[in-house]
């Protein structure tokens, strides 16, 4: 079978490659790269395991010319939230509370009267495109206010999110590269700006807790930290929600009888959930890179290579899952998928996403009766690219 990750009808459906790979080359060298493709279960888990071996790293190369302007800009690209221990805990403990336990919680009546806001804004029509009504203003408007960022800004924020996932898509010019890098260094400067005002007028918010914030207890962060923490929660707390949302619904409403069986018992919700995160998982893969000669089923991988380690292949890997291309609402081990990846480095956004996709699907449930995917509007296309997986858009109608 060729395999080629970069061609967009793979992308498309992922899953037979996938199936391929873990049945015949678990350990898949990019031709012409020095990235190793993981598919399976246990292999991806020994990297989130050994992050002595693994650290944390990317393979999506910038253009000299994009590295130029964010030099000239005055920043840097730096992910703190993606840092090795133990520097990445410490990071980690100032962010963590704001999205689970007590301070998430507090948060369910935002998110609430958002979901209600959306509604009511189209169940009299009887038929909605979900991706941009619902799926993707949810998960934007409520980090935009947990950041501390302005709710009339989220037109343009959304834009900068956007810009900043693309070079994931993979295959940029290197004249993209560079514009990407503009929109980045355009929304460094719009943190920084609200960073100064917050100091002058702190509130309940991400931005103004990082400001007070001493590293280790010790150092106050530097504006560059605070923004590149900030960036890094926006975009996870946007993207893959929409992603997730859109995607939860389209299983829900494809499965015989999946839609009358979680309508009819709630309790299944967030057991639907966990199941349609790990059937179509919005984060397909990350990196990590290699720092010492190491062998994974024969195959020699050398010191300063990347592992690009596939959570969505592994999410239905039958040696770990039965039946793994199906629902089981019944599955013992279905919190065991890689979704959210697994371990120190998991997503910290992901109480807030769960959170978010519970509600949202409980409302819909309630709201709009008879439920269904639009005859002759939707063609389940998704955006290509490599690490993330999205549906283009759903058309639902009911009544």
């Amino acid at each position: 079978m060729l395999v080629d990750l970069y061609d967009p009808e793979t992308q498309e459906d992922w899953y037979p490659t996938y199936r391929h790979l873990r049945d015949s080359e678990p350990v898949y060298q990019i031709p012409g790269s020095s990235i190793y493709v993981l598919t399976r279960y246990e292999d991806v888990l020994y990297v989130l395991r050994h992050q002595d071996l693994f650290p944390t790293g990317t393979s999506l190369r910038r253009s000299d010319i994009a590295q130029k302007v964010y030099e000239s800009g005055g920043w840097k690209r730096m992910t703190p939230l993606s840092t090795n221990p133990p520097e990445h805990r410490r990071y980690r403990e100032l962010v963590d509370h704001f999205f689970n336990g007590p301070g998430l919680d507090r948060r369910r009546q935002e998110i609430d009267d958002v979901i209600d806001n959306l509604i009511v804004g189209f169940e009299g029509d009887g038929a909605v495109e979900y991706v941009s009504r619902f799926a993707m203003p949810l998960p934007v408007r409520m980090i935009t206010r947990i950041l501390g960022f302005p709710e009339e800004d989220i037109e343009r924020l959304k834009a900068w999110s956007e810009a900043w996932v693309l070079p994931f898509a993979g295959g940029l010019t290197p004249e993209q590269e560079v514009w990407v890098a503009e929109q980045v260094v355009e929304f460094y400067d719009y943190i920084a700006e609200l960073i100064a005002e917050k100091r002058e007028e702190p509130a309940d918010d991400v931005m103004s807790s990082l400001i007070e914030a001493r590293f280790g207890g010790e150092r106050p962060l530097a504006d560059q930290e605070i923004i590149t923490i900030l960036d890094h929660l926006f975009i996870g707390g946007n993207e893959t929600t929409t992603f997730a949302l859109t995607a939860a619904l389209w299983i829900l409403l494809r499965e015989d009888n999946l839609y009358e069986q979680v309508l009819n018992d709630r309790a299944l919700v967030p057991v639907f959930i966990e199941e349609a995160l790990r059937l179509e998982s919005p984060t397909q893969g990350l990196y990590r890179n290699v720092a010492r000669d190491v062998t994974i089923h024969g195959v020699e991988i050398p010191a300063g290579s990347t592992v690009h380690i596939r959570y969505a292949a592994a999410n239905r890997d039958e040696r770990t899952f039965q039946k793994p291309d199906s629902v089981d609402l019944d599955r013992a081990n279905g919190r065991r998928h890689m979704a959210f990846s697994l371990g120190e480095h998991s997503c910290p956004g992901s109480g807030l996403s769960r959170l978010e996709q519970q509600m949202a699907l409980n409302a819909v449930l309630d709201r709009l009766p008879n439920l269904r995917l639009t005859e002759g509007r939707n063609d389940f296309r998704h955006h290509p690219g490599l690490v993330l997986r999205a549906l283009s858009e759903l058309h639902l109608s009911w009544g």
